[in-house]
């Protein structure tokens, strides 16, 4: 039985389509739900943070009003200056009625404590003392170094060894203040306790979702539920543990406790720098969003399911006229098993009616191409009758009415001093080859070939003159040599042959083609050379070989004059190359130098062997370049520069050995009438030659070496002999004593008989 998988993608797309837009309105509307109970909750525990903060100041503020109100009051500042002992007594109770009205329950105040440092005394409920006899006076006295001189302290009643509160409560609030005010110094306390416990008493926990906690300026716990938490560092706290940064004045932020998250709201007092807090578990804030969020998928299961029988009706009825089409397809084989879908079916059997004719159309077109291509091949070469191409020109559908036709042959010129290697050219004649598709159009050419490193295409034209077609060529080459040059970075040549009308001459037309590339020796690379223009009628001239130029080069090379050989060598070329008119001569002009250099070379036993990419020899080489510069720069590089460079070395340790035996001559002979004539004849040399490989080797002339080596010499006479000054002179060949005295004052700037008495004695 066939497996109708198009059924099941169709109902599967169906279901798809329909799952996606709803689970994504469910999605969207959970988390919306949940997003703004969680802002409600928010926003919730900012106003109760703000109620609260309002509730706990109010009583702060009451306090804070009455004690400053006690500490500015006559009974205060007359307390101040007592000593509180027996006379003292009514002072006592008038100052302990003003402290009971501080103690109500609006203020939440248990104990009011005066301290007099200056009189020695403490007032307490439990009455006076002296305060250098009471167990905490290190205590009281310590609360004299607080700033500012009125702040809110949570002291822990553990710290105290006379009680300062008879509540259960350990911890009190306390508020000191620093009297008198109108002093600078500051030698009494007014404080006044509070339990925390009852302040904690102000906060009331929501069925118990939140966590309500108060801290103080330096981070410690001062308010809180569990009695346990108040006096602890808020870093204590468990979800406090990841040091929240509470930088602004009030804000939220989230924090995570055993992989459950937890929002922190927090509130900053301006009236004492207190911050109210809330941590409240977002997993109990969801709970009602969970709710929504399941009553929201039960919704969309339902919608799923009636879409799903949706799907599965309409998608069986669209099916059954296509699975009518495969059966009618598949015939007698619709029983059999098939792991394709039913379009592949109805795909295969459409593939399979036009697959065979269209290999077939392929093959013939490609053939016929080959054919084509061969076919051109054989007419450009002159293997073919007149009677044959015509017929071929009709088989392939190249028969045109032109009655005015050339050929192009279009080659690169060179290579060499571009990013491309030899290994390239293949390809590059390849993008030759396109770019003259291109740009010939189609109904003026027959069909582009590759023939033996050269793009070669026949063009005609149809009722244009002669002069019309020329100019049409010319433009036409123009712009192919310059797209050549733009998108290759290549210099390219073209051939035109002459025109001709009757594509029986056209074998002809491409041999001259190619003999007017030729010319490029003569003008240069990136040319377009029509055939017809070449020597325009005119008899050529046979230039005469520039013998004498070539002699001279050679001898340069001996010599290892590298300017003047260069020189040289580009005469030659010029005489040889440029006044020549014919290919042909300049090929015999450029083995009769390289035949000469090579003659050279083995005469020096100099070895000049085979280079190049492919191992040819230097007569392939040469003859394998068409342009001047290029021949040039060959001759360069492959035998001048060469040979040199090996002359150079010769004449070089020659030159260096000759300039010694100069050297050995004047050594022995500085005493005699010794010239540089009498030099050259002993050792069978040109005195000029001699003189220039002297001056060459050591920087001196002959005459200037001669005369700092007989200085030396005075120099050790005057210092080891009692030779006299003019002994001296006569001994090295001066013409006077006077002469003598001169060139040594001149050397050394001192006299001889100085020069003795100076270095003499060591």
């Amino acid at each position: 039985m066939r497996n109708k998988s198009l059924l099941k993608k169709m109902i599967l797309l169906g279901s798809v389509l329909s799952i996606l837009p709803v689970a994504a309105i469910g999605l969207f509307a959970y988390i919306q739900s949940s997003k703004q109970v969680q802002e409600r909750v928010n926003q919730a525990e900012i106003q109760y943070l703000s109620q609260l903060n309002a509730s706990i100041e109010q009583v702060l503020k009451t306090v804070e009003h009455t004690l400053t109100n006690l500490s500015e009051s006559h009974v205060m500042e007359d307390a101040m200056y007592s000593e509180m002992e027996a006379p003292s007594f009514q002072l006592y109770n008038n100052l302990k009625g003003e402290i009971t009205h501080l103690q109500s329950f609006d203020t939440k105040v248990e104990d009011v404590i005066i301290v007099n440092k200056q009189r020695n005394w403490l007032i307490k409920n439990s009455g006076v003392k002296r305060l250098d006899e009471h167990p905490d006076e290190a205590a009281y006295l310590a609360k004299f170094e607080l700033a500012p001189h009125t702040s809110w302290q949570l002291v822990a009643k553990s710290d105290y060894k006379d009680p300062i509160s008879t509540r259960s409560c350990p911890y009190m609030i306390s508020l000191v203040k620093q009297l008198p005010h109108i002093t600078i110094h500051k030698y009494a306390l007014a404080i006044a306790n509070i339990p925390a416990c009852s302040i904690t008493d102000l906060i009331t926990d929501e069925e118990g979702q939140e966590e309500i906690l108060v801290v103080d300026d330096e981070g410690q716990i001062i308010l809180h539920k569990d009695r346990t938490m108040i006096g602890k560092p808020l870093s204590g706290h468990p979800v406090a543990e990841a040091q929240l940064a509470m930088t602004d004045a009030s804000g939220q932020m989230h924090a995570e406790l055993d992989g459950r998250p937890y929002t922190v709201t927090y509130m900053k007092s301006e009236f004492n720098d207190w911050t109210y807090m809330s941590v409240v578990s977002i997993d109990q804030l969801t709970e009602e969003s969970r709710q929504i969020g399941w009553f929201t998928l039960a919704v969309s299961l339902f919608i799923l399911l009636l879409c799903f029988g949706i799907v599965w009706l309409s998608t069986n009825k669209l099916y059954r006229p296509l699975n009518r089409l495969v059966t009618a397809i598949e015939g007698g084989r619709g029983s059999e098993s098939s792991p394709r879908n039913e379009v592949q079916v109805i795909e295969d059997h459409i593939k399979q009616l036009f697959n065979s004719n269209s290999k077939l159309e392929n093959e013939m077109r490609s053939q016929a191409q080959q054919v084509g291509a061969l076919f051109l091949h054989r007419m450009l070469s002159g293997s073919l009758k007149e009677t044959e191409i015509r017929e071929k020109l009709e088989h392939f559908g190249l028969s045109r009415e032109w009655e005015h036709m050339a050929v192009l042959a279009i080659q690169v010129d060179t290579l060499e001093n571009t990013h491309y290697e030899s290994k390239d050219l293949e390809l590059l004649l390849f993008a030759v080859f396109n770019m003259t598709e291109e740009v010939v159009p189609k109904e003026q050419r027959l069909p582009v070939l590759l023939m033996d490193r050269s793009v070669v295409v026949v063009t005609g034209y149809e009722g244009e003159g002669r002069e019309a077609v020329d100019e049409h060529i010319y433009r036409l080459t123009e712009k192919l040599k310059d797209l050549i040059a733009r998108y290759l970075g290549l210099s390219a040549s073209i051939g035109i042959s002459g025109i001709f009308l009757e594509m029986k001459h056209a074998a002809r037309a491409y041999e001259e083609a190619l003999e007017a590339l030729t010319y490029r020796i003569r003008l240069g690379k990136g040319i377009i050379v029509p055939y017809g223009s070449l020597n325009a009628g005119k008899s050529s001239i046979i230039a005469e070989y520039p013998a004498r130029t070539e002699h001279d080069l050679v001898q340069a090379i001996k010599l290892a004059e590298q300017e003047e050989a260069l020189t040289l060598l580009r005469g030659w070329m010029s005489d040889a190359i440029h006044q020549i008119e014919l290919p042909d001569h300049y090929q015999l002009s450029l083995m009769r130098l390289l035949n000469r250099i090579l003659l050279l070379a083995q005469e020096e036993g100099i070895t000049l062997g085979k280079s190049g990419a492919y191992r040819m020899s230097l007569y392939e080489e040469v003859l394998a370049l068409h342009v001047s510069e290029e021949i040039e720069e060959w001759f360069k590089e492959k035998l001048v520069l060469p040979m040199l460079r090996q002359f150079g070395e010769r004449r070089s340790s020659q030159d260096q050995k000759l300039s010694e035996r100069i050297i050995d001559l004047i050594r022995n002979e500085y005493e005699s009438e010794f010239t540089l004539e009498d030099c050259a004849a002993r050792l069978h040399y040109n005195a000029s030659y001699l003189s220039s490989v002297f001056k060459k080797e050591t920087g001196h002339t002959f005459s200037e070496y001669l005369a700092g080596y007989r200085l030396q010499i005075a120099k050790q006479w005057l210092t080891e002999t009692d030779m006299t000054v003019k002994d001296i002179a006569e001994r090295l060949k001066y013409n006077n004593s006077h002469n003598f005295i001169r060139a040594f004052r001149k050397q050394e700037e001192m006299t001889p008989g100085q020069y003795r008495s100076q270095y003499g004695g060591k």
